[in-house]
């Protein structure tokens, strides 16, 4: 999931997958998903409308937002 840390802004699915592709490391959706799933489950990324972003943090109003937010 360092694709996420690196980029900073929320990407997509494709984002993810074609830079997996160009670093030799394909994999489905459907296992991208799983391993983006874990990320959800474990408050370490979101999805937004804007795409994916990595949020691993210890912030008090981030983990409450995550607590409280509406899930898609």
């Amino acid at each position: 999931m360092s694709l996420l840390q690196e980029a900073g802004d929320p990407v997509s699915r494709n984002w993810l997958l074609a830079r997996l592709k160009e670093s030799g490391h394909t994999t489905t959706r459907a296992r991208l998903n799983r391993a983006l799933e874990f990320c959800f489950t474990h408050g370490l990324a979101v999805e937004g409308s804007r795409g994916i972003q990595w949020t691993h943090t210890t912030s008090p109003n981030l983990l409450r937002a995550l607590a409280k937010g509406r899930r898609l």
